[in-house]
Parts: C-alpha cells; sequence; structure tokens
C-alpha cells in the first residue's frame, strides 16, 4: 500500500508542512472516484452560492469514520496495519440533504438514513482503534462529505434538493492532513478495498 498525495503536494513529501515534530493528523476515511467526487463538487458550488466560504476541492472530498488528531509516528505503522485485520464489508450509501456545522461552519452532504453496512464498519473501526488505546467520541455518528467551510448562516431550505446520489464507496484510507494557505492536504497512508457483500 503505497503513500500518495490527496490535494496540493507539499515540497518535501518526508516533511509534511503543519505536522508535529513527532507526530501527524490522521483519519480513517472512505473516498470517493473521480465521478462521485465531481457531482459532489456540483452540490458543493450550488451552496456556495447561497452561503460563500471556502469549497472544498474535488479531491480532497471524503467520508470520515474516525478522526484521530495528532498521533506518534511510531504508531502509523499499526494504524496502517489495522487495514489488514479483517475483510471490510462496504455497500451503497445514498446521500440525499444537505446538512450543517454550525459551530465550524461547515455545510455537508449526507444520507437521510445511515445503512447497515457503515453501521457495521465504523462501528469495528472504533473497537478495533480501542484495542490500540484510541478513546472513541462521545457524540453519535454523523455521516457527511463536508463541502463548505467558513459557510455564512443560512435557511437550508432555501437551496433546492439535491438529486439523490448513490455512492458505493471502493476504498477506505488512513489518511494524514495538513492546513496549507490553500486548505488542508492530505497524504493517503493506506488504503484497503471494501469487498461488497
Amino acid at each position: 500500500m503505497t503513500a500518495r498525495m490527496a490535494g496540493s503536494a507539499p515540497r518535501d513529501p518526508a516533511r509534511v508542512p503543519g505536522d508535529g515534530a513527532g507526530g501527524r493528523r490522521v483519519f480513517f476515511a472512505l473516498w470517493p472516484d473521480a465521478a462521485t467526487a465531481a457531482t459532489l463538487s456540483g452540490w458543493a458550488r450550488r451552496a456556495h452560492a447561497a452561503f460563500g466560504g471556502r469549497v472544498m476541492r474535488p479531491e480532497t472530498l471524503h467520508l470520515t469514520l474516525a478522526f484521530l488528531g495528532t498521533v506518534p509516528l511510531d504508531r502509523i505503522a499499526d494504524l496502517t496495519a489495522l487495514l489488514d485485520e479483517a475483510s471490510l464489508i462496504g455497500g451503497t450509501l445514498r446521500l440525499d440533504r444537505y446538512g450543517r456545522f454550525h459551530g465550524p461552519r461547515i455545510v455537508w452532504a449526507g444520507p437521510s438514513a445511515t445503512p447497515p453496512w457503515l453501521d457495521a464498519l465504523h462501528g469495528w473501526l472504533w473497537r478495533a482503534l480501542a484495542r490500540r488505546g484510541c478513546a472513541r467520541p462521545d457524540e453519535s455518528f454523523r455521516p457527511h462529505v463536508s463541502l463548505l467551510r467558513r459557510a455564512a448562516p443560512g435557511d437550508l431550505d432555501a437551496l433546492p434538493a439535491p438529486e439523490p446520489l448513490d455512492w458505493t464507496p471502493r476504498r477506505c484510507v488512513l489518511a494524514a492532513s495538513a492546513p496549507s494557505p490553500a486548505g488542508s492536504f492530505y497524504e493517503i497512508l493506506a488504503e484497503r478495498e471494501l469487498r461488497m457483500p
């Protein structure tokens, strides 16, 4: 599993700007194919016309399963190996609505209902992470793909209802993030193909 960049590439891939000297900000996520990302970018443009803010670049769109924050460098290999522990079962997710996180001013795309396979994948991942000493967050899982950051306040009902998008994710990835003036960029450290039932 080869590491690669998604988003703006740093000048020196061995030293990523914004990483701590002894760690990297990492997360597990489902990563869309180019066609799905292009459709979601259309959703983002419509939301941006209503609320402004910063549009997420197509190559950075993803659905976070577990955000771990800054992890020591010597733990990255163990997290990478986690993806080989089980046969990861995927399925189809219907994205059919906009949502908003008011604190961080994020507008997102998400499902009206979370499919059982996604709940099962999320639960398995956090149980595996708990065995490695990672604390599961208190808030409930709300699957979403962030479309805008720093969005202005406004009524989401003003947006036309999006045409539902049936997305069948193919990849679960471990990624590292780092900020830059143009927004965060991501390095995919490891990935595993999801098996369809």
